[in-house]
């Protein structure tokens, strides 16, 4: 038998420091920038592994179409 592949999506999220005038400036600059230019800590802990939720399964592929892909 073979396996499929389970996919979840794992509760977490990013913490940023940024350097602004005010509140605003800062959230334009992290909505502008933010994940491209600007590095983030991802935080996650591992209680957020037992709230993950599954969003999909993919079937295993054949012998014949993997070597087509």
């Amino acid at each position: 038998m073979t396996k499929k592949t389970y996919q979840f999506n794992v509760p977490c999220f990013y913490y940023y420091e940024i350097d602004a005038d005010t509140e605003e400036q800062a959230q334009k600059i992290l909505e502008d920038v933010g994940g491209i230019d600007i590095e983030g800590e991802l935080c996650i802990e591992s209680e957020n592994y037992k709230e993950a939720k599954l969003v999909g399964v993919l079937q295993p592929q054949t012998k014949e179409r993997k070597k087509n892909d």
